[in-house]
């Protein structure tokens, strides 16, 4: 019977929990903080700290024994890229230099300046080659297999460009926007329109083929090989289309929302309706099935070849259940939260329990394994081959959060574990219902604040934030807003918030394209990570959050007020209607 062996990869204040990266034995992280930001390196027998300089180095990603970081701050931006032997500084010039992609082999491609002077660059083991050379902005960079591509311009003047290792091919030439290119291998999937107009675009490495043609909102494109799968339509109206290769396949035709789409090889799964109404569904090359028929919430459906696991919440009970191909297990059934799981082939890990009474267990497709036993919050476990990673957090002596990584190789051994400490909340559990079905779906209060020296408004769903911003004397509060949905209720969607360094204001967005686009190529915007979660599309009870842009001071403005709606467009030529950021849940419903 195998046993796990625990290691205690870190041990200090400042190790970044999303900063991690892995590919097979090896581990890459940032730890401490400011300008002390360094890069560390675990090859599966010993750790290598790869920088020890006075400025900050980040954004660690690793391909095989391949790894490449950023060091420096704005204009100062660097590349440097470590090939299992030596450190080589790709870059050296005074403009920002970031969105750094590692393709394959030690080949990398990253997008260097900033704005319209932004221009794309290839490495490909011994130079660098400028892919574009133009007076407008280059973005969206995206990599896979021998190939980048990109956005070149900006809304209807924005085109897709690929390079294939020898060449740069337009891939689109027209008078609409194109956006969110994604690629595998010689396959580039993209969006071409806006709204009511947008349409799926393949390039299969030969042709360009369009994939929808109607009148209605084309969205989401997944691709992996040679299938590409898309959401078609809004709400109850939407629909999940399946191109294989040679053909489209409706996989849905219902009158409920088709959402949280998830895909490996020829397998397609998604999560079908909302709240207590939800089912999981898969597609698997041939036929397909509904793996889930209840009267509970069914959702965060993970698939990995033949096995799908996902998340059942009765009355606030949330156990984990495993379809193996031929039948559904139920892999949990105790009293503690059971979180998402993960899957790589027959291992599956979660995370149950919350606070510092959070453990991780596994599954090895015959029993179950507890790989931790202790009174510290141990949480966001991974899987890597055979091994598995987590985060355990703990308090410093001065009350100070340490975040620290663990690691469990396989072996014949009893596995011995020494974490101890104790964790701060961080989940929140939504109200349920005696008759099994969630009555409220609700989350946290969205506080808003006025900064009148910027002229813009700050949003926050944490109390601990709201205190402390009342603290400020430049913010006045102007009351509560909304509120947020419980993130583990069916459908929840992240909000992700950034914050621009220059301009001192934030941005939320649901939408991961967005998310990923600010990352790669707005050097100025810190990804602060979830704020809090909303719904993409409407549900019963839920509002629309109106999104505005003030063109004079950069900032986004937010209401779920269609009066105050109303007012800005009539009144605030400055600012330009961005439509519906996401729906919520407004006051009087709690």
């Amino acid at each position: 019977m195998n046993q796990y062996t625990v290691i205690q990869l870190t041990n200090n204040l400042g190790f970044n929990p999303s900063s991690l990266g892995t590919d097979g034995d090896n581990f890459v992280w940032e730890s401490g903080s400011g300008d002390g930001r360094e890069i560390f390196l675990y090859n599966g027998s010993e750790t290598i700290q790869l920088t020890d300089n006075d400025v900050a180095d980040f954004g660690p990603k690793i391909d095989g024994d391949n790894i490449t970081w950023i060091s420096g701050n704005g204009d100062g931006r660097e590349i440097f890229f470590y090939n299992g032997s030596e450190t080589v500084q790709l870059t050296d010039n005074d403009v920002a230099d970031f969105a750094v992609q590692i393709i394959n082999e030690g080949n990398l491609a990253w997008v260097s300046g900033n704005g319209d002077e932004s221009e794309i660059f290839f490495y490909n083991g011994s130079e660098a080659i400028q892919l574009t050379n133009n007076d407008v902005v280059d973005s969206s960079l995206t990599a896979g297999g021998n190939n980048v591509a990109w956005i070149s311009g900006r809304d209807l003047e924005s085109e897709i460009f690929l390079y294939n290792g020898s060449e740069t091919i337009q891939l689109t030439d027209n008078d609409v926007a194109d956006s969110s290119p994604r690629i595998e291998g010689d396959n580039v999937v993209w969006i071409s329109g806006r709204d009511l107009e947008s349409e799926i675009f393949l390039y299969n490495g030969s042709e360009i083929i369009q994939l929808s043609n109607n009148d209605v909102v084309d969205s989401s494109p997944r691709i992996d090989g040679n299938n590409v799968v898309w959401r078609s339509g809004q709400g109850p109206e939407t629909e999940i289309f399946l191109y294989n290769g040679s053909e489209t396949i409706q996989l849905t035709d219902n009158d409920v929302e088709d959402a949280a789409i998830r895909t490996d090889g020829d397998s397609v799964v998604w999560q079908s309706g909302r709240g207590n109404e939800t089912e999981i569904f898969l597609y698997n090359g041939s036929e397909t099935i509904q793996l889930t028929d209840n009267d509970v919430a069914d959702f965060s459906a993970q698939i990995d070849g033949d096995n799908v696991a996902w998340i059942s919440d009765n009355a606030g009970e949330r156990e984990i259940f495993l379809y193996n191909g031929s039948e559904t297990i139920q892999l949990t059934d105790n009293d503690m939260r059971n979180f998402p799981p993960q899957i790589e082939g027959d291992i599956f890990v979660w995370q149950s329990g919350e606070d510092n009474q959070s453990e991780i267990f596994l599954y090895n497709g015959s029993e179950t394994i507890q790989l931790t036993d202790n009174d510290v919050a141990d949480s966001n476990p991974r899987i890597e081959g055979e091994d598995i990673i987590w985060t355990s957090v703990t308090l410093s002596d001065t009350g100070e959060e340490i975040n620290d990584l663990f690691l469990a190789t396989p072996t014949t051994t009893e596995d011995e574990s020494t974490e101890d400490g104790l964790a701060e909340d961080e989940s929140t559990e939504g109200a349920s219902g005696e008759d099994g079905t969630t009555e409220d779906e609700s989350g946290e209060t969205v506080y808003r604040f006025f900064n009148p020296n910027t002229g813009v408004h700050f949003y926050t769903a944490s109390e601990v934030e709201r205190d402390a911003v009342l603290e400020l004397p430049n913010y006045s509060l102007e009351g509560e807003s909304y509120q947020t949905v419980d993130p583990l209720s069916g459908g929840a969607e992240d909000v992700y918030r950034f914050f621009n360094m220059n301009t001192g204001v934030h941005l939320y967005t649901t939408d991961e394209n967005e998310r990923d686009s600010i990352i790669d190529n707005l050097p100025d915007f810190t990804f602060e990570g979830t704020a809090f979660s909303a719904y993409e599309t409407e549900v019963e009870g839920s509002i629309p959050v109106y999104r505005f842009f003030n063109s004079v001071s950069g900032g986004h403005f937010y209401t779920p007020s269609v009066a105050e709606r109303d007012s800005v467009e009539e009144n605030l030529p400055d600012y330009e209607s961005e439509g519906i950021a996401y729906y919520a849940f407004p006051l009087e419903d709690v």
